[in-house]
């Protein structure tokens, strides 16, 4: 298992726009191009800043994963996405240690750095924090 380091670090957010504009003026942040994942019914743009991309991510449906976390906890930091060199892999050996993912399977997504493929392992694995696990293809 490689993990290479943290990769994203996703924040649920009310306006996307208004949040890409404040971490723009506040933190220097590049801004990537803004995607539609219909799958969790959200928008997403990831914003560079040193090697490191923060995912802005905005609900686009009442009853979705990250309107249901954004009523729940407000916005803020969601997860953290770590860059791995072997998604399967890297998921074998974490089963062995017990961990638990919420998609038995990896999902595929094409993002503004290139082709991933991604999961996530269960907070309650993890107490309490929401990791994702991302390999770039």
């Amino acid at each position: 298992m490689a993990v290479e380091g943290v990769l994203e670090v996703g924040v649920a957010v009310k306006d996307l726009d208004e949040a890409m504009k404040r971490f723009v003026d506040v933190l220097g942040v590049t801004p990537g191009r803004t995607d539609i994942y219909d799958r969790y019914g959200m928008r997403f743009n990831l914003c560079s800043l040193g090697g490191v991309y923060f995912e802005f991510i905005e609900s686009i449906t009442s009853d979705g994963a990250m309107a249901r976390s954004v009523e729940r906890r407000g916005e803020g930091v969601h997860h953290i996405a770590l860059k791995v060199t072997d998604l399967d892999e890297t998921m074998e050996q974490w089963r062995r240690l017990g961990i638990r993912f919420t998609e038995e399977e990896p999902l595929y997504l094409d993002v503004s750095y290139g082709r991933v493929k991604f999961t996530f392992a269960h907070p309650a694995s993890l107490h309490g924090v929401l990791i994702e696990l991302i390999e770039i293809l």
